[in-house]
């Protein structure tokens, strides 16, 4: 277990992390916080605008997951990720050097096409050779770079705005050329054998998807019951806590950092102790936490439900992942985690509507009533479904690896 434990994180794979946290940091610093602040405030153009420009980057990311992992699979992780990261690059200079609109919508689009390889990439790197008992530290590995990233860039992005915009761009273009050449150098090792490449055709690929399927409601219900509550989280701390700014900035980091560091801990319960307790469990507190978030104002109270939440999570994405990475064959690891991960973004773009909607028609509390009563429903779903039928056997694993 130890030994599994250490090889996850050896030195290329950690450096594969680090990418995905440098890109994510980027990502983060964009959408939080220069769409929002630098094109409505500097550039004067509308929150209209803003909306279009992150339905443009979200789209190319999310529709492109699919045949990014695909393509990961048949050509290679080094051949895509370096040239979707190259694309990238490009569209992130067209944000922060043009005043054109069309302009900046095309480079969130780029950015998104870029986006759609990193993860893919990343997972299929990171997870690469390892044993079953190792998948849930190495998810909580991916899953720790992510939200590390996304929360360091959109907080550390406005105190370099704050000292000078150009120093920020600057920055991000650094960081950006940081995790190309990373990328360049993690996934150089790795070439696809002309077996694989068979394996990745798309009828073996829809037949893979059709035999998971039971797993697209949980991926899609875990980042659906987020979208629900993500546009109507500031409106319920500053119309209803009355909390200003600081306050809310800690809120969000109080449940982020909740989440972040119990991954690597709980991955490794996971991996000794089998998934199933902690699925169950995370589901059952996560959908315990937000009727107090959404009936409770007072204020610490809030802040403990927070933290329960994100530990929740913590519960939740390591014990899931290692279900999926156990539930698809290594030769098309890279697109069927591209498939969930599209799911994922579907839930992601369906629940901001949702929340909004259940809002205006039922009062504050009701987005957080409702996503905790989804959350229940999957508990009791996944701790009643035997999930392990569909775990591909070990042995299959091993003559796949040998004829690697």
């Amino acid at each position: 277990m130890q030994d599994a434990v250490g090889k996850v994180f050896d030195l290329k794979r950690s450096a594969a992390l680090l990418m995905l946290g440098l890109c994510e940091f980027v990502r983060g610093s964009l959408i939080f916080f220069i769409l929002p602040i630098y094109v409505h405030n500097v550039l004067g153009y509308s929150t209209a605008a803003i909306g279009y420009a992150m339905a443009a980057h979200y789209v190319f990311d999310t529709g492109l997951r699919s045949p990014a992992g695909w393509l990961v699979d048949r050509l290679g992780q080094r051949k895509v990720a370096g040239m979707l990261l190259a694309v990238a690059a490009f569209g992130l200079f067209l944000v922060i050097s043009q005043h054109q609109f069309w302009l900046i919508l095309a480079g969130c689009a780029l950015l998104g096409i870029g986006m759609a390889a990193v993860w893919p990439a990343v997972i299929a790197r990171v997870t690469a050779g390892l044993s079953p008992d190792a998948y849930g530290s190495a998810m909580g590995g991916v899953m720790m770079a992510w939200l590390l990233g996304a929360g360091l860039g959109a907080i550390c992005m406005s105190w370099l705005f704050g000292i000078h915009v150009q120093r920020g761009f600057v920055t991000l273009m650094v960081l950006w050329l940081c995790a190309y050449a990373i990328g360049l150098w993690v996934m150089s090792s790795w070439k696809p054998a002309s077996h694989a490449k068979k394996r990745a055709h798309i009828l073996a690929v829809l037949r893979e998807v059709n035999s998971v399927k039971v797993l697209f409601p949980g991926v899609f219900v875990q980042t659906f019951a987020i979208g629900v509550l993500l546009p109507v989280l500031v409106l319920y701390a500053r119309n209803v806590l009355h909390l200003d700014s600081r306050m809310y900035s800690y809120l969000l980091l109080t449940g982020g950092a909740a989440a972040v560091l119990l991954q690597v801990p709980m991955g490794r319960l996971v991996d000794k102790y089998g998934y199933r307790a902690f699925l169950v469990t995370g589901f059952l507190l996560a959908a315990i936490s937000l009727p107090i978030i959404g009936g409770l104002h007072t204020v610490r109270y809030i802040f403990l439900a927070v933290i329960l939440f994100g530990g929740s999570y913590a519960l939740i994405l390591p014990s899931w992942n290692v279900v999926v990475a156990q539930c698809i064959t290594e030769d098309r690891r890279a697109v069927m985690y591209g498939v969930f991960m599209t799911v994922e973004g579907l839930g992601m773009a369906v629940g901001p509507v949702v929340g909004t909607e259940l809002w205006n028609a039922f009062g504050p509390s009701a987005p957080f009533d409702v996503a905790a009563v989804i959350l229940f429903i999957m508990s009791v779903f996944y701790g009643m479904m035997r999930l392990n039928k569909l775990f591909v056997r070990q042995e299959v694993r091993d003559k796949s690896s040998k004829a690697s």
